[in-house]
């Protein structure tokens, strides 16, 4: 868990070193303890580095400084590239504000959406779509995509690879669409750096919006620009399961009442880049979010534990978990249990701090259990489908009983 007196304190250290000894944080969906490189791994990274090929090449989102904040009681510092990466081994949560300052002044906080207050539904009442649309969903797309999506050296967002990654993902989605013969939209959404966030969108009948998303970047721990980062669970595991209940609403010719999109973040690992440009942009638009519902991290979990949906407590809102405590209970066969994330910890924090409701699903209520993450060693082989399965089933819950719930 990282705390603002943590943050604090690397934000201190940042400026005198950049590589801390012993044992180390990383920010994140979870946070991780890792050991120092050895030497011998310093050094295949060296020769590596006379390897790089021209999609492993930086792009420039870090020419200069960035604004980064590492808790909402500290304020926001400008740092190097070389900072910033400090705090993901130091373990420090952080937002990069760099092109979304004006969200997170006074001001803006003090912008309440007086016009509109977003209603989750009080009571249950898709079961029947709910069910007829779960008994559809399959693990068989986990791995025909998986496979491929990690077989990307790495899906750095400020990289060739972040580019590329994400164009084929956005195929994925479109061949799924055009598959289905469906009246559905698929963009991307641009930003600074090369990588796009891809939205899918189910239009509605009303001006109300709901969102369901991942996060679809990897980054390696030591060198996010040309280390391998497979990033199976982070977030292949999460790309897929919204994936997979994106499919099974195709072909049940889901047509919600209120807007229902799927979001596929770029930038997450980079201080939830992606998803600010986009909670920015429905919030300069007065958008009507009436929710959003993230997925960091669904395919693992350690066994000889009770296995249950992880729902983050910090940054989230109560009605929103309470919510998907309800779903999770009425349509899987999961339990939730609350934990804490810690602040910059995934995609909902943007929501969050932008004003909209928002909630978290993980992969267990244990946030360090998966150390493989950041590393070559996120496979898919690591990865439990089964347990996916039941976040694809709280996805498409949550498409049925808040996309159709509207006065």
């Amino acid at each position: 868990m990282r705390f603002a007196l943590v943050a604090l304190a690397a934000l201190a250290a940042v400026s005198v070193t950049h590589a801390r000894e012993g044992s180390q944080h990383h920010f994140g969906a979870a946070g991780h303890h890792y050991s120092h490189p050895s030497a011998q791994v310093v050094a295949e990274h060296e020769a590596a580095a006379g390897r790089i090929t021209e999609d492993m090449h930086p792009g420039t989102l870090y020419s200069g400084k960035r604004l980064v904040k590492v808790s909402e009681s500290t304020r926001p510092r400008w740092l190097t590239l070389e900072d910033i990466l400090a705090l993901r081994r130091a373990g420090v949560g952080f937002m990069d504000i760099t092109d979304t300052q004006d969200m997170h002044s006074q001001d803006a906080h003090n912008l309440a959406v007086a016009e509109y207050e977003s209603r989750l539904p009080e009571k249950l009442s898709r079961g029947k779509q709910v069910r007829g649309a779960i008994d559809q969903l399959s693990t068989q797309l986990y791995g025909d995509v998986l496979n491929p999506f990690t077989a990307f050296h790495n899906r750095y967002y400020d990289s060739e690879y972040g580019r590329k990654s994400s164009e084929w993902l956005k195929g994925q989605i479109e061949t799924l669409v055009e598959q289905a013969k469906a009246n559905v939209t698929v963009e991307a959404f641009k930003h600074r750096f090369p990588q796009s966030s891809v939205i899918a969108r189910f239009a509605g009948r009303s001006e109300e919006t709901v969102v369901i998303s991942a996060h679809q970047d990897s980054v390696n721990m030591w060198l996010p620009w040309f280390g391998r980062a497979n990033g199976a669970d982070d977030d292949g595991s999460g790309t897929v399961t919204i994936l997979e209940a994106f499919r099974v609403l195709l072909h049940q010719g889901f047509a919600p009442e209120r807007t229902v999109e799927f979001h596929w973040y770029a930038g997450e690992e980079g201080g939830l880049l992606g998803s600010q440009d986009v909670a920015r942009q429905y919030k300069k638009q007065n958008a009507k979010v009436v929710g959003n519902l993230h997925f960091d991290m669904t395919g693992f979990w350690t066994k000889g534990s009770e296995e249950v949906i992880g729902l983050v407590a910090d940054r989230t809102d109560p009605q929103s978990r309470a919510l998907v405590s309800s779903l999770a209970g009425a349509y899987t066969k999961l339990k939730t249990r609350e934990f804490e994330c810690g602040y910059g910890c995934s995609d909902h924090a943007s929501w969050n701090a932008f004003g909209f409701r928002s909630a978290m699903a993980f992969e267990s209520d244990q946030l360090e259990a998966n150390t493989n993450i950041h590393s070559p060693k996120d496979t898919v082989e690591t990865l439990d489908f089964d347990h996916m399965l039941e976040f694809s089933k709280l996805a498409v819950a949550y498409a049925f009983e808040v996309g159709y719930d509207s006065d």
